[in-house]
């Protein structure tokens, strides 16, 4: 099934809901619908399943316009899956499946035979519902229900699927049941896939395309990777997010920071020296609280440089695996002397980087504020013989400040503790 939709616009009264909205889908593909709450995602998949009318010649289904096709010839083309399913009656899940059935009776008055029967077993096997085919569906779990309005949507044959959240009531392995069943539905029978997505992760995994709107508009329409970015999201989200890379899937996967800091940058600048993973809530404690950080000097396979670089951070790197060079403790002292404040992480420490704690010295001896996280003292950083601890005790002796955690260093910080 073909999905085209040009230059359409919806309004309810006088709120315009989507401005202007051309993409198609193409035949097999998994489209996912996203965007925050109100972007317009939803009215979008009502105008595609003609829920909602729209100007004519504003959406094609396999090139024929929406409008010239009749509710049976719609009903056999794609199926509906809506967020959630209930009823009254006391229907079976066996019933509730043989209602996909009703677009291809002769007449209203024809009964199902041997063929409806074949078709909706087959549609319950495949979504692992057979097993409960004559419990009401009022007794059903979230998941169950999901399943069987799934396997209704099978049994009517379609070219293709339009889900609204389908996964949006069920806990995690519920979701993974369900879009593991859609994904399978998709590559092994070529049914056209367009779903409206809240979780960005399932998103990222499932979809070939996400198409991303906000406010009405189409944001973007393109591949999982490229739509999934830091800025983008944050454009449209309002969210700051590290975007990584799944090492066994090959698809990208979100985790989200805070919403955007409202604090203003007040141009304070704060050198952090960290390393093996030590920095990242320091980065992000001083950023949120106003700060201009910048970081070094780190290897580049280290974790502290993965968490500098997705937040955009000034960092001295250095070649993986080799001690600081020349010009990077270089650029390390000139990022220190740029600085009013030098923090230092419990990070530890090697013949690799102990020259950041020469620079360390540097800073506390020409007068710069140096601030040293306390390392909990069952976890040994010195592993240069002693020599770390030589230097860190110096640094307290010239002025040095020893705090115990985040939330002391930044009272001291904004207390008048930088010269």
């Amino acid at each position: 099934m073909r999905f085209e939709v040009r230059n359409l616009s919806f309004s309810f009264g006088d709120k315009r809901v989507l401005r202007d909205i051309s993409f198609e889908a193409a035949d097999g593909e998994f489209l996912g619908l996203m965007g925050p709450n109100g972007s317009g995602k939803t009215t979008l998949l009502r105008c595609m399943t003609h829920y909602l009318q729209t100007e004519e010649n504003r959406i094609f289904i396999n090139g024929k316009p929406l409008q010239s096709l009749t509710s049976t010839d719609l009903a056999k083309t794609f199926a509906v899956v809506p967020q959630s399913s209930s009823t009254d009656f006391t229907f079976s899940a066996h019933d509730i499946v043989m209602m996909g059935r009703f677009p291809h009776m002769s007449s209203r008055l024809a009964g199902y035979g041997k063929v409806d029967d074949a078709i909706v077993r087959s549609a319950m096997e495949k979504t692992n519902t057979w097993h409960f085919a004559a419990r009401p569906f009022y007794a059903l779990s979230g998941g169950e229900r999901q399943r069987v309005i799934i396997a209704r949507a099978i049994a009517q044959q379609p070219q293709g699927l339009l889900l609204d959240e389908p996964t949006v009531y069920l806990d995690i392995n519920g979701q993974l049941e369900v879009m593991d069943l859609i994904k399978k539905l998709n590559r092994s029978e070529g049914i056209s896939v367009v779903a409206v997505l809240h979780d960005v992760n399932l998103a990222a995994r499932y979809c070939d395309r996400i198409a991303l709107l906000s406010q009405g508009r189409l944001e973007a329409i393109a591949s999982p990777k490229e739509v999934l970015t830091p800025e983008l999201i944050q454009s449209v989200y309002g969210v700051d997010v590290v975007v990584r890379k799944d090492p066994f899937s090959e698809t990208v996967y979100v985790v989200p920071h805070s919403t955007v800091s409202v604090v203003p940058k007040h141009g304070t600048r704060v050198h952090l020296l960290c390393g093996g993973g030590t920095g990242g809530p320091i980065m992000k404690a001083l950023f949120d609280a106003g700060f201009v950080v910048s970081v070094g000097v780190l290897n580049v396979l280290d974790s502290d440089f993965e968490n500098a670089n997705d937040m955009h951070l000034a960092t001295v790197a250095e070649v993986p695996f080799a001690p600081i060079s020349d010009s990077a403790h270089g650029e390390n002292l000139r990022k220190i002397q740029e600085s009013s404040a030098i923090v230092m992480s419990p990070f530890p420490v090697g013949p690799g980087n102990i020259r950041n704690l020469e620079a360390a010295r540097t800073a506390a001896r020409s007068g710069k504020a140096v601030f040293i996280l306390e390392h909990d003292p069952e976890k040994g950083i010195d592993f240069v013989g002693g020599k770390a601890d030589g230097f860190i005790k110096e640094l307290i002796s010239s002025g040095a400040v020893l705090v115990k955690d985040v939330g002391e260093l930044l009272g001291r910080l904004s207390c008048g503790g930088i010269k």
